[in-house]
């Protein structure tokens, strides 16, 4: 018989064509992620560029400011340690020649230096002298004079803004401070100003000569530079850290960089656009990547075609020539001496034993059947017949034709529900009526010298068992248990439900078992039994339950010698059957 599998397979896609469907795809994803990530590495190394120059800009810029400042704090230094200064601050009553001298000795400090647009300076009683005439009548607030004293005598940064613009638009100055105190006895004797023009801030940037910076003061002032560059200021840069923000100017992408040069002077910086592109050994590195993944993927794929998709090919197709035959055979196909080889090997190891499997059920199954027709066979033996019937003839001699009449119609219903219509399967209220008959019958032959008693779950009685495997074990109870023992004897079959199935227990009163004879009935195989099945008894009964419930635990023997006898059949709960019935006890036949 021919199956349709192939032909249903034939609109699909191989796997072959679906490996290297998905090589491809896998190349032509990673050229996406080759393409996005260069372009990523391109704008970030563009950008990392761009924060480098504006970095180091801003940084020369502070580095250059602190330079110059501390040699104007040098001057300061110079100024408050001139002799002619400290006089006119020490004397108690100055004149026009100390204030003279004091000036003139300030001036030819100054010569030295640029960008210093005048110094005041104060005496305790706020009198003061100046480099500039029009500054005589300066004066100092509090809230500068509380700053510089705070100081003591540390120089103290300060921008004033000059002009008459109502919104400070005009000049402003850098102011440095700091309070003069006599060298023997560290009194205060005056305040020193400095008013330093915003030329020093010029002159730096015109060293560094990078667009897009700005000098101002911290609270947003620009001193000098890039007015476009100030607007952009916030409190997050007044910081002795490096700040970075991303800003956008005209659409595009820029870093705005800013630090404290020196409070409160801070110089910010925008990034300017940058030329500089991908490095090239970058560049040669990642191309080489690239064509390497290539050639990888062309190699994996070539090796999986070859190694893996065309074996498997190949023994799909020898599988499907092997279902023609409509009966399992080994396949021939030569496969590569590897883990396909080991499945060929397999597949015909499994092919082997799934054949002699096949053959041993059919066998198992013949055998079974041959054991019912055995079963039945024992029963209607001329010699079961014959006591019967000669024990019906000894009650109607003795006795009444009545109880003759009941012996026959209990045998007649004995040999009806036996035959079942040749079903291989009955229910248990069925069994257990053959039981009955088969019981009264016995007890017609032999006397009162057992008692019959049945302990029954309601709820087991419509359960399906193999027909006729209680009869055979009753039968063992009364001819090798019982009758032996010489006296009389109860035979009790109880029934009830467990989680795992029906239980069976046929109990009697008998001579019983020793381990060992219980030990030889429950391990006997085919062999040691002999001809167990063209001869009636129990191996062959516990062979069929076996073989029924698939499960050598199916059967359990329990017993004392000299006490009693107990076999428990599990037959597996395979029915739709209910539960939860109430038990009953019924006794002595029907």
């Amino acid at each position: 018989m021919k199956h349709g599998g192939h032909k249903k397979r034939d609109g699909k896609m191989s796997l072959q064509k679906k490996t290297l469907l998905m090589f491809t795809v896998l190349l032509l994803f990673f050229c996406i992620v080759f393409t996005i990530a260069t372009s990523i590495i391109s704008r970030r190394t563009e950008e990392d560029f761009m924060i480098r120059t504006s970095e180091m800009a801003v940084n020369n810029v502070a580095s250059t400011i602190r330079e110059r400042l501390v040699n104007y704090n040098y001057v300061s230094r110079m100024i408050m340690t001139n002799d002619k200064v400290v006089d006119y601050l020490n004397a108690y009553k100055v004149n026009k020649g100390m204030e003279y001298d004091a000036r003139s000795s300030i001036t030819n400090v100054l010569t030295l230096y640029s960008n210093v647009d005048s110094v005041l300076l104060f005496r305790n009683n706020g009198k003061c002298i100046s480099t500039t005439p029009g500054e005589k009548d300066a004066y100092i607030s509090d809230i500068e004079r509380s700053r510089i004293l705070t100081a003591r005598g540390k120089a103290v940064l300060s921008i004033k803004r000059y002009g008459t613009n109502p919104k400070n638009k005009g000049p402003s100055i850098l102011t440095l401070s700091r309070a003069v105190y006599d060298v023997n006895s560290q009194k205060l004797i005056g305040i020193l100003i400095m008013n330093i023009s915003n030329d020093v801030f010029d002159d730096v940037l015109e060293i560094q000569s990078t667009d897009g910076m700005c000098i101002l003061s911290n609270d947003g002032l620009v001193l000098c530079g890039d007015m476009q560059t100030g607007v952009l200021y916030d409190k997050d840069y007044n910081s002795s850290k490096i700040v970075y923000k991303t800003i956008h100017i005209a659409g595009e992408k820029r870093t705005l960089t800013g630090t404290v040069a020196i409070d409160p002077i801070i110089v910010m910086c925008v990034s300017g656009k940058s030329s500089e592109t991908l490095p090239s050994d970058i560049m040669y590195a990642l191309m080489i990547t690239l064509i390497a993944f290539i050639l990888s993927t062309l190699v994996c794929a070539s090796f999986i075609t070859i190694n893996v998709t065309r074996p498997i090919r190949r023994l799909g197709q020898a599988m499907e020539e092997t279902q023609s035959s409509g009966w399992l055979e080994t396949i021939e196909t030569k496969m590569p001496n590897h883990e396909f080889g080991n499945l060929v090997e397999s597949y015909n190891s499994m092919i082997k034993y799934l054949n002699e499997l096949f053959n041993r059920l059919l066998e198992n199954e013949k055998n079974v059947q041959k054991a019912e027709i055995r079963v039945l066979q024992e029963q209607i033996k001329p010699h079961f017949l014959y006591n019967s019937i000669e024990t019906i003839s000894y009650l109607a001699l003795q006795e009444n034709a009545a109880h003759a009449r009941d012996a026959l119609e209990t045998l007649g219903n004995f040999y009806r529900n036996f035959l079942s219509k040749g079903d291989r399967e009955i229910p248990l209220r069925r069994e257990l009526r053959i039981i009955q008959d088969y019981l009264s019958l016995q007890k017609l032959r032999y006397g009162d010298i057992f008692e019959d008693e049945y302990v029954l779950d309601d709820t087991t009685l419509d359960y399906k068992i193999p027909k006729l495997i209680l009869q055979p074990l009753v039968e063992n109870s009364i001819y090798h248990g019982v009758r032996l023992k010489g006296e009389k004897g109860v035979i009790r079959i109880i029934t009830h439900m467990e989680q795992n199935g029906l239980h069976i227990i046929v109990y009697d009163s008998g001579i019983g078992m020793s381990e060992e004879q219980i030990k030889k009935v429950l391990e006997s195989s085919e062999e040691e039994e002999g001809d167990a099945l063209s001869g009636f008894g129990l191996h062959g009964t516990i062979r069929r339950i076996r073989y029924y419930c698939d499960w050598d635990n199916a059967v359990q023997i329990r017993s004392e010698p000299g006490e009693y006898t107990e076999i428990e059949i599990c037959i597996p709960d395979i029915g739709n059957i209910k539960t939860g019935g109430e038990k009953h006890v019924s006794s002595n036949g029907h």
